[in-house]
C-alpha cells in the first residue's frame, strides 16, 4: 500500500517562514497597548477637556475638535447676547429697529462675527501650525533636533503671567515649540471686523469702521487670554470670599 506524506518545505524556505512568523508576532506585540487593546487603526483624537488643556501640542483633528467647541461654547452664545443687549441699549446702529426684531438682528451680527473670528483663526492656525489655545503647557525643543517635550511650569510673578497672557496674542510658540508671530490671532480679528460689511448699514459700513471692529475683536482675544490665565486665581478668591465657613464651637467649660 502506497503511503502519502505531506510535502516538507526545503530548509531555506522553512527558515524564511519562521522569520516571517516571528516578525508578525513582534509587530502585534508593539501594537498592543498597556490596557491590552490592539488598535486596528489610528487612535481617535483626545478631544476631552483634560487632554485639550494639558497636551503640549494638538494634532489637526484635535484642533478641529477645539474649533467645533469654540463655535458653540457658552461664552460665544451668551457673549453675543450680552453685546447685542449693549448695542440695543445704545441704539447701534441707529438704522436698525428696537424691540425683538432689532435685538435678533444685533444678536445674529455678534454671533456671526464670533463665528468668523473663530473660523479665521482656525484656518490660518492650521496653515502656520499655530496652537489655538490662549494658554498652553510650557514646552521646549532639544537643540539640534525636532524633539519636543514638556517642561515643568516655572514659578512666575503676577506681572510675568500678565505679560505672557498679552504677548501670546502677538508672538507665541507653534506646534514645534518655536516662537513665531501669532498670525492666527490677527486673522481672527480681521475676519470678525470685516465680515460685518456684508450687512452693516451706511454710514457704519466703511473700511475704517471695519478696522475699528477688528481692534475690538483683538482686545476681546487679549481679555480672554488674561482671564484664562488667572481664572483659577479668580475662582479661588471668590470661594474664599463667599464660601461657607466652617462652624466654630466654643470650648467646653
Amino acid at each position: 500500500m502506497k503511503k502519502f506524506s505531506l510535502p516538507i518545505a526545503p530548509h531555506p524556505v522553512r527558515s524564511w517562514l519562521i522569520v516571517l512568523v516571528l516578525s508578525f508576532c513582534a509587530v502585534l506585540g508593539r501594537a498592543q497597548q498597556a490596557d491590552g487593546v490592539i488598535y486596528t487603526d489610528a487612535p481617535r483624537p483626545k478631544c476631552d477637556s483634560f487632554s485639550m488643556q494639558n497636551r503640549f501640542s494638538l494634532t489637526k483633528l484635535e484642533k478641529t475638535c477645539y474649533y467645533r467647541d469654540q463655535l458653540f461654547a457658552p461664552s460665544a452664545v451668551f457673549g453675543a447676547g450680552l453685546f447685542a443687549g449693549v448695542a440695543q441699549a445704545t441704539n447701534s446702529p441707529p438704522q436698525w429697529p428696537q424691540g425683538a426684531r432689532g435685538y435678533a438682528w444685533r444678536y445674529g451680527t455678534r454671533y456671526v462675527q464670533g463665528m468668523a473670528k473663530t473660523t479665521g483663526g482656525y484656518l490660518v492656525g492650521l496653515l502656520f501650525h499655530e496652537d489655538p489655545r490662549p494658554v498652553r503647557p510650557d514646552c521646549t525643543q532639544r537643540a539640534g533636533t525636532r524633539d519636543t517635550f514638556m517642561e515643568a511650569p516655572a514659578p512666575r510673578t503676577f506681572w510675568q503671567r500678565l505679560r505672557g497672557a498679552v504677548t501670546v496674542n502677538f508672538y507665541a510658540r507653534n506646534d514645534h515649540c518655536n516662537l513665531r508671530p501669532a498670525f492666527s490671532v490677527s486673522a481672527a480679528a480681521l475676519s470678525s471686523g470685516f465680515v460685518g460689511m456684508v450687512w452693516t448699514p451706511d454710514p457704519s459700513n466703511t473700511v475704517t469702521k471695519a478696522f475699528v471692529r477688528s481692534g475690538t475683536a483683538l482686545g476681546g482675544s487679549i481679555g480672554n487670554s488674561v482671564f484664562t490665565e488667572f481664572r483659577g486665581d479668580i475662582i479661588s478668591g471668590l470661594v474664599r470670599m463667599f464660601g461657607r465657613k466652617p462652624a466654630t464651637t466654643g470650648e467646653p467649660k
